[in-house]
């Protein structure tokens, strides 16, 4: 029958005693690592030999020696107390919320602005958590975040939805801007090119609905201007941004986006072009998104704390 050490009454006084010992040849020195009187730890090492039911050590002229039997439970004790503090190691970053993983959504502006640098931040210092970003129009995002398939979203709530079924923190309007690609013939138009002077171009859209593309066709109406004849409609941001930048076409996209893509972290031009235009554009306002009664992870926390310091302005 296997020896049950823990039944029998092995207990962490005697791990941790075992795990000096095999440290120190000295019970002494043992018995002062742990802070206990030198009688307190031959009792200790009197009550590791009855749980046993084997010597443990032996006296020598150096102090004490372990026997063989002794040694190897010396360096099982090692190991089980660097186990226990691996594990309290584990717990405090759960609960501090330094490791974990969190699933945000965002529309495309704000992910670009302040999604991507707090997420820079986060690889930096809690390298134990992991980030996945679902980037989408909110259409997209309110079902994910009502079923739990995101902690989180920079989104608006969309009109066929229920709002009842979130919390929102608004943040703030989402500006925008016409682009083109660099040598486009508006980009040597006088400024600002007058609204009407855009609708001589293909212009690419997101779906109808998309707030980027409402904004710009009631800019356009509140100018009594007819919306473009030649439209282009598309969800994918990608071949959006392939369009503009390999034909005529022009297209309005977050302002945090074109400035990205206008220009090149060494200050030179990017690949596209922002259009200097006198028709103003300004998307509604996006919030903070969770599940109505939600209770974030604390990694989940520690990511939204991170994302929203930068709407405040801190880096």
């Amino acid at each position: 029958m296997t020896l049950d050490l823990l039944r029998r009454g092995m207990k962490i006084s005697h791990l941790r005693l075992l795990a000096e010992l095999n440290r120190h040849s000295r019970l002494t020195d043992a018995a002062t690592a742990l802070g206990i009187t030198q009688p307190a730890a031959s009792r200790l090492m009197a009550e590791v030999e009855h749980v046993a039911d084997a010597e443990i050590y032996v006296r020598s002229g150096r102090g004490i020696e372990l026997t063989e039997v002794g040694r190897t439970l010396a360096e099982r004790c090692v190991r089980v107390l660097q186990e226990l503090t691996d594990a309290a190691v584990d717990i405090e970053h759960h609960v501090s919320g330094q490791r974990g993983h969190v699933n945000i959504g965002s529309v495309t502006g704000p992910a670009v602005e302040y999604v991507l640098p707090a997420i820079r931040h986060i690889r930096l210092s809690y390298a134990e958590i992991s980030v996945s970003v679902e980037i989408g129009p909110s259409t997209v995002l309110a079902p994910m975040l009502e079923d739990g398939r995101l902690d989180f979203s920079l989104s608006r709530v969309p009109l066929d939805a229920d709002p009842d079924l979130f919390d929102e923190q608004p943040l703030r309007r989402e500006p925008a801007c016409m682009v083109a690609r660099l040598d486009h013939p508006l980009t040597r138009h006088p400024v600002p090119i007058p609204a009407h002077a855009l609708l001589g171009f293909d212009w690419v859209f997101p779906p109808v609905g998309a707030p980027i593309r409402t904004t710009a066709e009631s800019a356009l109406r509140d100018m009594e201007l007819q919306l473009p004849s030649k439209i282009l409609t598309t969800s994918s941001f990608l071949f959006t941004l392939a369009t503009i930048q390999r034909s005529n076409a022009i297209g309005p996209v977050a302002r945090s986006v074109a400035d990205s893509f206008a220009l090149l972290p060494d200050g030179s031009p990017g690949s596209l072009a922002i259009l200097q235009t006198d028709l103003p554009l300004s998307v509604e306002t996006y919030s903070f998104l969770t599940r109505k009664g939600q209770v974030q992870t604390a990694a989940a926390r520690v990511v939204s704390r991170e994302i929203l310091r930068r709407f405040n302005g801190e880096q």
